[in-house]
């Protein structure tokens, strides 16, 4: 009986090891999923550097704007201030006391 049992136990556990096999996928169905994977990968790492540029070129057009607003500011106050000394030195001395009032609290 006891050889049955070890029989029975064999024959299950090849049809099991079998059915196992036909649900693994064959090692060239894996290698090919494997090529697709790192072709998405490439083309995702070249989109990624594409963006990565991109945004440089943006920064680097936002920082040349800020640049030449920051440099046309500049220009205005000399202007204003050759132009209207008095006046400037009032404004400078009013903003310079709130600034300070605001800085003590």
């Amino acid at each position: 009986m006891s050889r049955r049992r070890n029989t029975r136990q064999k024959r299950g556990k090849e049809e099991d090891m079998a059915s196992n096999d036909a649900e693994m996928p064959s090692h060239q169905a894996l290698s090919e999923e494997i090529r697709e994977i790192a072709k998405h990968l490439a083309t995702l790492r070249r989109d990624v550097e594409g963006l990565t540029g991109q945004l440089k070129r943006s920064g680097e057009h936002q920082i040349e704007r800020a640049q030449d607003k920051a440099s046309e500011a500049v220009t205005a106050v000399e202007t204003a201030v050759r132009r209207d000394p008095v006046t400037a030195l009032g404004i400078a001395l009013g903003l310079g006391l709130l600034l300070g009032i605001a800085i003590r609290r």
